[in-house]
């Protein structure tokens, strides 16, 4: 979920790149998987909350965990409307990818964990809309691909967040651990009695330890010495520990805070406009002969849309081959003074010359 950092050319770039690495396959397989996966981020994100809400009670939790305990009702509430937007008839028609590892993966899924893994989960409406665009210059979308492309860019976003708080979990095992590590001390007991070091020691157990044993003064130098000696045999160093968690934490709310906003963009972003930017299909309909079309209201525009649906395969080449057919008929039979129903698409996608 963490990818190199990339503006906006290079991310329509890697999104032309993506398009041809994606071998594609008609599957109806995954939506089970898919949904328990998304159910299962969201019994990790519960239990990271709890966690962080006993804490906040009696110390300073990272900034991180803030954006999670301030927001967490919204991502309840995506990850409740993400279930009721893709449910699972909806899921197995979009087209899948065919690699062994990606079976039962939508394609635009995968499109929309490239994008967050690139953007550290900051994402808009124009970020969005060029990386489709970038995308479809090699291969177009299905309508079904660009309607289930919200519900994928919040399970992305979902995930990303699933990542963060795992983190968070790890640093505040590795500060608990140095807490117990160090319990004796504080009634009393000798240093020198103290078990030996953790085998591992994780970064936030040594920066939680360092300033535990502020607290003790010179009676710990020996388990600092001990410290420093494990360290160096790992090619490590109290300041790199140090340098290391705090680059950590940084990273990590900054990543929290693009997420808990892209998620909110999301809920709040008109889609309907959105689609019929990105659509190869209504770009293609637009043409029509007698104009008729872009005169019309969203709803009807919207019902032109699935009659080719309805017409084609549901891949985004099909859709784009009945639309443009159905443009050239409309052009071909269209009266030389431009007048009658036939040189009007909709004759020919929902009328009698279906």
């Amino acid at each position: 979920m963490r990818g190199e950092l990339l503006n906006l050319e290079r991310l329509e770039e890697r999104c032309r790149a993506h398009a041809t690495e994606l071998t594609v396959a008609l599957s109806r397989r995954g939506a089970s998987a898919h949904r328990a996966h998304l159910r299962e981020n969201g019994r990790i994100l519960r239990e990271a909350y709890g966690a962080f809400a006993e804490d906040v009670k009696v110390d300073v939790i990272p900034p991180a965990a803030e954006w999670l305990l301030d927001n967490f009702h919204l991502v309840e509430v995506e990850i409740l409307n993400i279930e009721q937007d893709l449910p699972k008839s909806y899921f197995r028609e979009l087209p899948k990818l065919a690699a062994p590892d990606w079976k039962g993966v939508p394609r635009v899924y995968a499109m929309a964990l490239e994008i967050v893994r690139h953007s550290d989960a900051l994402i808009d409406a124009n970020r969005l809309e060029r990386s489709l665009a970038a995308y479809q210059s090699v291969a177009p979308l299905s309508l079904g691909e660009l309607w289930a492309w919200p519900s994928l860019v919040k399970t992305a976003l979902i995930e990303n967040l699933r990542r963060i708080a795992e983190e968070l979990i790890v640093s505040r095992d590795g500060r608990n651990q140095a807490v117990r590590y160090l319990a004796p001390l504080e009634t009393g007991g000798d240093p020198e009695s103290l078990p030996a070091l953790p085998l591992e020691l994780k970064t936030s157990f040594v920066v939680e330890i360092l300033a535990r044993m502020r607290e003790h003064g010179p009676r710990v130098s020996g388990l600092r010495a001990r410290l420093e000696e494990r360290l160096a045999a790992e090619a490590r160093s109290t300041d790199d520990s140090l340098r290391a968690e705090q680059q950590g934490e940084a990273r990590a709310q900054v990543s929290a805070g693009n997420t808990i906003s892209s998620l909110r963009f999301c809920g709040s972003n008109d889609w309907s406009k959105f689609v019929e930017r990105v659509s190869l299909v209504e770009q293609v309909l637009q043409r029509d002969p007698s104009g008729a079309y872009g005169r019309m209201d969203f709803a009807s525009r919207d019902r032109y849309r699935q009659a080719v649906e309805e017409l084609a395969d549901p891949t985004g080449e099909a859709q784009l081959q009945a639309a443009l057919s159905a443009i050239e008929t409309a052009r071909t039979a269209m009266d030389p003074k431009g007048e009658g129903r036939v040189g009007h698409v909709g004759y020919h996608l929902i009328g009698p010359g279906r």
